[in-house]
């Protein structure tokens, strides 16, 4: 690592523990990162707040986090129920200083999908099958139990978002935990 990405490192580490004393800040391991994201302290510890990952990303999911984000200050984070990550992979790509790390969309942790079977329409009795067929692990990630109520294969899912973000239900009846993974 060059010097200058050293000295970095080292004022982001600093500022972090500066701005970690905001009391409103959401904790970072509600952040959903994106995707080949280290463990959230590592994350913390690597990432150069460059904000390179946000500026390629093609869906405009990545968003930079702010100062109500305590440690998570300038580090990229996603939101799905806005705008969801297509796994395109390519904030990995200009990730300089490992904070992001190549992965196969199959072997991606971003987070897990939770059903809220007291808000989901298709446990509630009506037809809707739209996290189902919009899951890029079509079949894989989310099943149908009885072929009409979705659940999460916790083994297959990647946490993209994908299914909180199509969810007509608001809130939305399913949601990617950030973190949470077998």
């Amino acid at each position: 690592m060059e010097r200058g990405a050293k000295i970095t490192l080292f004022i982001g580490g600093v500022l972090s523990l500066l701005l970690s004393g905001f009391t409103d800040a959401k904790p970072q391991n509600e952040l959903l990162r994106p995707p080949g994201a280290l463990s959230e302290p590592e994350f913390l510890a690597t990432c150069l707040r460059c904000g390179k990952c946000a500026m390629v990303c093609p869906r405009r999911a990545i968003k930079i986090g702010k100062g109500d984000n305590g440690l998570a200050i300038g580090t990229p984070y996603i939101v799905p129920r806005e705008t969801a990550c297509d796994l395109c992979r390519e904030c990995i790509a200009v990730c300089t200083s490992g904070a992001l790390r190549l992965v196969e969309k199959l072997n991606v942790r971003m987070g897990l999908a939770e059903i809220n079977q007291d808000t989901c329409l298709a446990w509630l009795g009506d037809e809707c099958r739209l996290c189902y067929t919009s899951c890029p692990f079509y079949n894989q990630a989310i099943k149908l139990k009885e072929h009409k109520r979705p659940v999460v294969d916790k083994s297959v899912c990647v946490g993209c978002g994908i299914c909180e973000h199509v969810c007509v239900v608001e809130p939305a009846a399913i949601k990617i935990r950030a973190g949470k993974h077998p």
